[in-house]
């Protein structure tokens, strides 16, 4: 698969480095198209439930994003309305960016029908929260989505959506909380000798969020809990580690069509000698399957191990290895992957 994206940001308050808008006031506009092509089924055919990579969507350009956003610095509410998706602002951490399978990165394998998850978006409102400048109670966060354009603005440019009509909504609410053992220490650059070297790996986090998808189109009323946690690890291994847990649990077994996943891995930078801005990352996700809607269906386990080799500030190559356990929930033979993820940004 390959994924082509295009972002315009556009706001007075973009002269302000962009490390700094946490503590700048400002707003922007933000308008995104995604073009995808290659084999989107590329693991039906080889009998694994969910796609090897995050990039395996529908072909074709999306309207991924038309926004307005207010950032209001240290103090006040945070706005953000348009059509867009739920992720990254929702359920999604930055932990999981680190991996290339679908059930790993993004969204802890929400695969509830109809929800915004990037490329499908949806017209929502999000509003976030810090009560206390510092971060010292978290940050709050929440949205609604009306889905009933969903699939036409999925379809803009002709892109078919490989997902049923729905007429509905979603609402979320999520807490964040950053102030973990250690992220103080770590907003700090890694000292090697005389040399600073940036940190590459995400801060410390907790990250609680539940929401529900009320379907006027079938009756169903879906809803579902998540959880991220990212420690800082001690480890006498590279310049900087961390560990992490993941965990999605759907309410209602009958509709949702993966209610429990759980998930954790390890990232490490610097590991090998010489290349201290390169990541190593291994990871593992089981996924279960609806009895209901998958009788005879187990759970998928995937176990992933990556490593990004940063050529330069523009282009970094990812090399990944995937172990596929019961695929599709069944007693086959496990499956094992390689793949090149290739990043170019510009």
């Amino acid at each position: 698969m390959q994924q082509l994206s295009l972002e315009v940001v556009a706001g007075p308050g973009l002269a302000t480095p962009p490390q700094h808008w946490r503590e700048a006031d400002h707003w922007r506009t933000n308008l995104q198209l995604m073009l995808f092509s290659g084999d989107a089924n590329y693991n039906e055919t080889i009998g694994a439930a969910f796609p090897l990579q995050s990039t395996s969507h529908p072909t074709g350009l999306w309207l991924t994003e038309a926004s307005v956003e207010r950032h209001p610095g240290p103090n006040g509410v945070g706005i953000k309305a348009g059509v867009f998706s739920l992720d990254p602002g929702f359920v999604s951490a930055p932990v999981l960016d680190a991996y290339v399978h679908s059930a790993l990165n993004d969204t802890l394998n929400l695969n509830v029908s109809g929800l915004p998850i990037n490329p499908y978006s949806a017209p929502g409102l999000q509003l976030r929260w810090r009560p206390e400048p510092a971060g010292r109670w978290g940050e709050w966060r929440y949205g609604a989505f009306l889905l009933d354009p969903e699939f036409n603005l999925a379809s803009l440019f002709g892109v078919n959506p490989d997902q049923a009509r729905l007429n509905g909504h979603t609402q979320l609410l999520q807490w964040s909380f950053e102030r973990l053992p250690g992220s103080d220490a770590l907003q700090q650059p890694i000292r090697r000798g005389d040399q600073l070297v940036s940190r590459q790996l995400p801060p410390p986090l907790l990250q609680i969020a539940t929401g529900y998808l009320d379907n006027r189109s079938t009756g169903n009323l879906d809803g579902a809990a998540a959880a991220t946690l990212t420690l800082a690890a001690p480890l006498p291994l590279g310049l900087d580690n961390r560990v992490w847990l993941g965990l999605n649990a759907g309410f209602n077994w009958d509709t949702n069509p993966v209610p429990l996943f759980l998930g954790g891995g390890w990232l490490t930078q610097g590991v090998v000698p010489g290349r201290p801005l390169d990541v190593l990352a291994l990871g593992v996700g089981s996924s279960r399957f609806s009895p209901t809607l998958s009788p005879g269906q187990g759970s998928e386990t995937v176990l992933e191990l990556n490593y990004s080799w940063l050529v330069n500030s523009n282009l970094s190559l990812q090399p990944v290895l995937q172990l596929i356990l019961n695929p599709s929930g069944s007693n086959a033979e496990p499956i094992l992957a390689a793949g090149l993820q290739l990043q170019l940004q510009f």
